[in-house]
């Protein structure tokens, strides 16, 4: 049984809005969807994913429309750098203050509504580059939209706590979950890749709806071709949210107060407290860890090794650096080197070896280009 029953003539209006490329006529098709259904309890977070889904495409058109007039609306567009991007989050004084904790600077708060604010934290080799991205009922709806926009270009959210009323950290994520975003997960629940061909294919299993549950309500909706990537406590009510825009985005609580630790751990288990003798390293790796993410470290042959280290995805392979580094070390590949934290001989690993943190490599190719 379909989660919210909608009419078949809607799910191929749904599956025509997906196929579309072109803002504009994407715009046009879900706005046709939206009002080929019945509205009921059962569409009500549908109903907030499609508005929300509409919203994201026409500020898009409205970058595309600044863009060509030259309007100072593109100041809003940040460039995504190599770095990893965190996003902090929180009332005004304390985003501020927060980021300038981290990023070591003395910005004013006023500073922030005018334009993006950027700067750098540092910790275990690793650069951060952290968005000042304020949640203030105070501000306009128009500005949160502007900062909502620049958050889910994140890779991860810090959300800042001081002395804010006790039900801020539940109004942060409920902002989150009135744009499709969940922040309390560890994991998604359900994720869904598109595929040019292969059908439907299920990558996991649930302890709620088996493979051919998952695939009849996919071809419900006129999906012939993905892959879905489903986790054990997945329903079809969160295939139906992952289908219809729904993602998952990593955010840590941070607060100074240990005695909000508790509170805080009731809403989400990634709450991370600082004092006085939390180093940055510490933080680092609190991020690195919640993001699923690792360091490698990499040297040249009878060199040093690079100053700073790679970042990979947890249980990476050497044949996945050597394709980050350069495309012909995969070509030519002989053999690695690995150096583990505190061993003194390096072992010969080949293309499979799966990596850890603080791991140093050097990738060995044949001389022969032949």
């Amino acid at each position: 049984m379909m989660v919210t029953n909608l009419p078949e003539k809607a799910k191929a209006k749904w599956a025509e809005a997906k196929a579309a490329r072109d803002p504009a006529t994407k715009l046009r098709l879900l706005k046709e969807f939206y009002s080929s259904f019945h509205k009921h309890k059962g569409t009500e977070k549908l109903e907030v994913s499609i508005k929300r889904q509409m919203a994201s495409l026409e500020e898009e058109l409205e970058k595309i429309k600044a863009r060509r007039k030259g309007s100072s609306r593109s100041e809003w567009a940040i460039k995504k750098e190599e770095f990893i991007q965190m996003a902090i989050v929180g009332s005004l004084e304390t985003a501020t203050s927060f980021f300038n904790l981290l990023a070591g600077t003395h910005i004013k708060y006023h500073e922030t509504l005018t334009k993006p604010v950027l700067g750098v934290f540092k910790g275990l080799g690793v650069q951060f580059q952290l968005i000042v991205a304020p949640f203030d009922k105070r501000m306009s709806e128009e500005k949160l939209e502007r900062f909502m926009s620049l958050i889910r270009n994140a890779d991860g959210i810090l959300v800042a706590l001081g002395y804010e009323p006790p039900n801020y950290a539940k109004d942060v994520i409920d902002w989150f979950e009135g744009h499709n975003i969940d922040i309390q997960l560890n994991y998604p629940r359900v994720e869904i890749v598109s595929t040019p061909s292969g059908g439907i294919r299920v990558a996991g299993s649930s302890d709620f709806c088996n493979d051919r549950d998952i695939v009849d309500f996919m071809s419900g909706y006129k999906v012939r071709n993905a892959i879905v990537k489903i986790a054990r406590d997945a329903t079809l009510d969160d295939v139906e949210s992952s289908l219809f825009g729904r993602i998952m985005k990593k955010a840590f609580f941070v607060t100074l107060r240990k005695d909000q630790s508790e509170q805080l751990k009731a809403l989400t288990p990634n709450v991370i407290v600082l004092d006085s003798s939390t180093s940055s390293d510490a933080l680092a790796s609190h991020i690195l860890g919640g993001l699923g993410l690792i360091r490698i470290h990499t040297k040249g042959i009878g060199k040093e090794p690079e100053r700073r280290p790679l970042i990979m995805r947890r249980g990476a392979r050497v044949v996945e650096v050597a394709e980050k580094i350069h495309k012909d070390l995969v070509k030519f590949f002989q053999y690695a080197r690995v150096w583990r934290k505190d061993e003194l001989d390096g072992i010969r690993v080949g293309k499979g070896f799966e990596l850890k943190d603080g791991d140093m490599i050097e990738i060995r190719g044949r001389l022969d280009a032949s």
